[in-house]
């Protein structure tokens, strides 16, 4: 690989062919940490079949990096992607839903999602992440993602497990029917 060779893709760079650098946080300065000041209001563009709101930050058509915002209550649900992406929670509380549990997640956390994976996200508070995928698709793309069933997030045995709340149900009953504020279904996040 030639490391001098100039870049070709156009979404990597600027009109004058430098390199594309785009700003998703504040520096805030360095304590004894660094801190960065992320934004937790609403995007400019809507995703599809949601309610979050997301913005495109770089990509080459293949890999590329988004933030995606979703308010308090909010979510995705039970779906699946092109591909793989990583998730990086960059501000509040939320969950990730797959395999029969639904799990917690905030600020400071990284996971990665295959993309034939059924899996669903919440938010718990107004909830920002950083997701990086490939293949990547554009926020608001109707095939960013593939909603499915929502036993598809169950274990085996058609159950799901809040490890929040510590209360499970099993398929036909739904988590908000036992009365998880963190149910993943459609009921709860019509989009």
């Amino acid at each position: 690989m030639d490391l001098h060779r100039p870049l070709k893709t156009k979404d990597f760079l600027n009109e004058d062919g430098t390199i594309k650098i785009v700003r998703w946080a504040s520096d805030l300065g360095v304590v004894k940490n660094q801190v960065l000041g992320v934004d937790l209001a609403a995007r400019m563009a809507h995703m599809a079949h949601s309610n979050a709101t997301g913005e495109s930050l770089v990509s080459n058509g293949f890999l590329g990096a988004d933030i995606i915002c979703l308010s308090a209550g909010d979510g995705f649900v039970p779906h699946t992607h092109p591909g793989d992406h990583l998730l990086i929670v960059v501000g509040g509380q939320g969950t990730i839903t797959y395999d029969g549990k639904i799990y917690p997640t905030r600020a400071g956390q990284i996971y990665m999602v295959e993309g034939k994976v059924p899996h669903a996200v919440g938010a718990i508070t107004d909830h920002v992440i950083l997701a990086v995928g490939a293949p990547h698709r554009p926020v608001d793309s109707v095939d960013r993602m593939t909603p499915v069933e929502y036993q598809d997030v169950t274990a085996e045995i058609n159950q799901l497990y809040c490890l929040i709340c510590n209360i499970s149900a099993t398929y036909p009953d739904r988590m908000h029917d036992v009365g998880c504020p963190h149910c993943p279904c459609i009921d709860c996040h019509p989009y």
